[in-house]
């Protein structure tokens, strides 16, 4: 696999450049079942969202260590954050003593289900592989992005895809539906783990097979989409905060269908017409003023 070159764009930090680091959301996710290491197997159906993203600078840097500075305040810009993360193992598996200043500029909602740290990780380690070793092999880079994290693998190449496992088997699928995406973000996390672990205690009629949602993905009907989505994980979050259920009332009742959980939470999306996709937003997040982030986002398929 030749893993994609992010995108750069201008840094709002200094001149170099920064790496978008894009969302995801998940159109399907069925737990398989639990491993002895505590991780879950999975089979879960991954949709990029390249209208949310994260930026990353990775610059070199005249002291030395790993220096991190961060948009959100309540983000750690030590060891905790996963771009450190990534930056440390890449270093230590080179051999390289870092002096670098990582830089973050956040725009995607923290511990909502749709992969904004392990997005920023992975650009971490596909621009350190740029800068300080061209000749790392894919295979040793998605070694290290497993280490970091379940969602890590597939940012390394952000294209729809299903993975198994506990993420890191990766199969890449073509979509060809054209779709607006609602996201609605309530404004509180969920973390990953709370919402593993509690899945199996709310009962839920299984989602249909992956295969059938593969095939609806193409054709150009996104209704038919909607209808073969699904999330083993949301039940329990839907069940813990029942706000989310209100929220996903109001998404169904302004043209939304499909309304699931994203991964493990909170963020809600709805899959809509793509023309009536900002109009929805608008109208959803003035339904909710003051808590709610409402979202219109947008996949186009290639050619």
């Amino acid at each position: 696999m030749d893993y994609i070159t992010r995108r750069a764009v201008p840094s709002p930090y200094n001149s170099e450049h920064a790496m978008l680091c894009c969302a995801k959301i998940n159109l399907y996710l069925k737990i398989v079942g639990k491993r002895a290491d505590g991780y879950h197997d999975i089979q879960t159906l991954f949709l990029p969202l390249h209208d949310l993203s994260d930026e990353v600078c990775v610059a070199p840097s005249d002291t030395p260590g790993l220096a991190m500075r961060c948009s959100q305040p309540s983000l750690p810009t030590n060891q905790a954050n996963l771009c450190v993360k990534a930056a440390e193992l890449f270093c230590k598996q080179a051999g390289i003593e870092p002096s670098l200043a990582i830089s973050l500029e956040k725009r995607i909602p923290i511990s909502a289900g749709l992969g904004g740290g392990s997005s920023d990780a992975a650009a971490v380690l596909l621009e350190l592989r740029r800068q300080l070793a061209p000749a790392t092999p894919d295979a040793v880079l998605q070694k290290l992005a497993c280490r970091l994290g379940a969602d890590v693998p597939f940012f390394l190449d952000p294209q729809p895809a299903v993975a198994e496992g506990i993420g890191e088997r990766l199969r890449g699928i073509s979509v060809r539906t054209p779709l607006g995406i609602i996201l609605a973000n309530p404004g509180f996390p969920v973390p990953a783990s709370w919402a593993y672990s509690h899945w199996r205690q709310v009962a839920a009629p299984p989602a249909p097979p992956i295969d059938e949602l593969i095939a609806a993905l193409q054709g150009d009907d996104w209704r038919a989409v909607a209808a073969l989505c699904g999330n083993d994980l949301e039940h329990a979050v839907l069940d813990k905060f029942p706000v989310l259920g209100i929220i996903a009332a109001k998404m169904a009742g302004l043209g939304c269908a499909g309304v699931h959980v994203s991964g493990s939470g909170p963020t809600l999306y709805g899959l809509c017409e793509p023309t009536a996709a900002p109009a929805i937003r608008d109208a959803l997040q003035e339904a909710f003023p003051g808590f709610l982030s409402a979202y219109a986002c947008h996949y186009q398929p290639a050619g």
